[in-house]
């Protein structure tokens, strides 16, 4: 039934350690390079949202006095929450509040309006 592997020579296919080393050494640099290039030319503000681990985007719906205060919260901001804020409020107008934490790292938007801030941050980049 497996009479091909008998017939094959795996003899010829031992690699040793150090040609394996190589092999795997010259595809980690490859790949270093290629996602540091990515990588600076994906920076183009000077805010980030970084993403769950189930990559979605942080963007959270939060309802407070007996559900007549609706809040939107963005989370896990690195860089400039400021500049964050000016965009967005360049975005949704200037009557739209939007408080920052700067202990915390989010944005508090007044209103709920968490589906568009994810649709915005997708188109982002984010």
């Amino acid at each position: 039934m497996f009479g091909f592997i008998a017939k094959y020579n795996f003899t010829n296919l031992r690699l040793g350690p150090s040609a394996v080393f190589r092999a795997l050494e010259s595809t980690l640099a490859t790949s270093v390079t290629a996602s540091s290039s990515a990588c600076s030319q994906l920076v183009k503000y000077p805010y980030f949202v970084r993403r769950t681990r189930f990559q979605s985007l942080p963007v959270y719906r939060d309802i407070k006095n007996g559900n007549t205060r609706k809040l939107t919260v963005i989370r896990r901001i690195e860089g400039d929450l400021e500049a964050l804020r000016s965009d967005l409020t360049q975005t949704f107008g200037p009557d739209t509040q939007i408080t920052v934490k700067k202990l915390s790292q989010q944005l508090v938007i007044k209103g709920d309006c968490k589906r568009s801030v994810q649709e915005w941050l997708t188109k982002k980049g984010f």
